[in-house]
C-alpha cells in the first residue's frame, strides 16, 4: 500500500499538470470506488469544477475544488449553507482519494485507449484525463465539504513543522500497546504503514515488539528522529516501488524486504515475524527485544 512518501511524491507530480484545470465531467466503470455520495451525485458535483489546489493528509489526496460546478442538491439545506458561506462566495469543495492497495492515478491524453482496471476518469478541459487504475478494486474517493468529514480521526502528520519531539514522546507516552502496530495506527500518527514503521524501527534500534510504555526517552528521542529521516529521505528519492508499481521510487529499503540478507550495521542475517497480522523485518542483533542497560 502507498505510504506519506509516495502520496506526497503523486501529490507533487500532478500539481503542475493538474491545477487550473476544469472537470468537464466524470466517467465511474466501478461504483463501489465512489464512498461519498452516490456516484451520480458525485460525478454531477465534480462536472464544471477546477482544481485550485492538490494536497496530501497522511495517506489521502487531497483536492480543492472552486467552480459553478457544485450546486447542492435541492432540499440539501446543510450543503446549501456551506456552500454559500465559501470565504470568496465560489462554491468550494473536497475530492479526497484514497489508493489503498493498488491504486495508480495518471495524467493521459483523451485518445489512449481505456485500460481494463480503469475505475474512475476525470474528463480534463484540455483534452486530457486522469485516471484512477486499482486492479484489487479497494480504492476509495469521496467529494465533500470538509475533508475532515473524511480525515477527521487521523493523528498528527509526523512531518508537520509544529509536530516536535515534546508532542511525540507524550503521544508514546500515553499508550502502552506494541510499538509496531502503534506506528501504523493512523489515528496514532498519519500516513507511516508497514515499510516505513520497519525501517523506522531500525534506523532507531528498536525492536517492532517492543511496549511503548517500556521506551526510555532516549529511545523515544531516537525514535522521533528516525521517523522523520525516513520518511524525508523517502520523499526526497520519491518514495519506494515495493512490488506494487504505485510509485517506481528510487528509495531502497534498508530493512524492510530484506530478510535474511545481512544487516547494513553489523552484518547479522535480517529476520521477519508477523506482528499484528503483517509481515515485519527487523535485525535480532541491532534491536533487541529486551532494552539495553548501560
Amino acid at each position: 500500500m502507498p505510504e506519506l512518501p509516495e502520496v506526497e511524491t503523486l501529490v507533487r507530480r500532478l500539481r503542475e499538470p493538474v491545477i487550473g484545470r476544469t472537470i468537464e465531467d466524470v466517467t465511474i466503470s466501478w461504483k463501489r470506488t465512489i464512498a461519498r455520495p452516490a456516484p451520480k451525485e458525485f460525478a454531477r458535483m465534480l462536472r464544471g469544477c477546477t482544481v485550485q489546489a492538490i494536497d496530501r493528509r497522511a495517506k489521502y489526496l487531497v483536492f480543492t475544488l472552486v467552480g459553478a460546478g457544485f450546486a447542492p442538491a435541492q432540499g440539501d439545506r446543510r450543503l446549501a449553507r456551506s456552500a454559500r458561506s465559501a470565504s470568496w462566495g465560489t462554491p468550494l469543495h473536497f475530492l479526497l482519494i484514497h489508493l489503498k492497495m493498488s491504486g495508480k492515478l495518471r495524467l493521459v491524453d483523451a485518445s489512449a485507449p481505456i485500460e481494463k482496471h480503469d475505475r474512475v476518469v476525470f474528463h480534463l478541459d484540455n483534452g486530457q484525463q486522469l485516471r484512477f487504475n486499482d486492479v484489487r478494486k479497494f480504492g476509495k474517493m469521496w467529494a465533500v465539504l470538509d475533508p475532515e468529514e473524511v480525515t477527521g480521526a487521523i493523528g498528527p502528520e509526523p512531518l508537520a513543522a509544529d509536530f516536535n519531539l515534546p508532542k511525540f514522546r507524550a503521544l508514546v507516552k500515553s499508550r502502552t500497546g506494541v510499538i509496531k502496530p502503534l506506528l501504523l495506527n493512523q489515528t496514532f500518527l498519519a500516513g507511516v504503514g508497514n515499510i516505513y514503521a520497519d525501517e523506522s524501527l531500525w534506523l532507531a534500534k528498536i525492536h517492532p515488539l517492543r511496549r511503548a510504555n517500556s521506551l526510555s526517552d532516549d529511545e523515544i528521542a531516537a525514535l522521533y528522529r528516525a521517523l522523520r529521516q525516513v520518511l524525508r529521505t523517502a520523499i526526497e528519492d520519491e518514495g519506494t516501488d515495493a512490488g506494487d508499481g504505485v510509485i517506481e521510487g528510487d528509495y531502497a529499503p534498508r530493512v524492510y524486504g530484506r530478510e535474511g540478507l545481512p544487516c547494513y550495521r553489523c552484518h547479522q542475517p535480517l529476520h521477519k515475524i508477523v506482528v499484528g497480522q503483517r509481515g515485519t523485518h527487523f535485525c535480532p542483533q541491532c534491536q533487541p527485544k529486551r532494552r539495553r542497560t548501560t
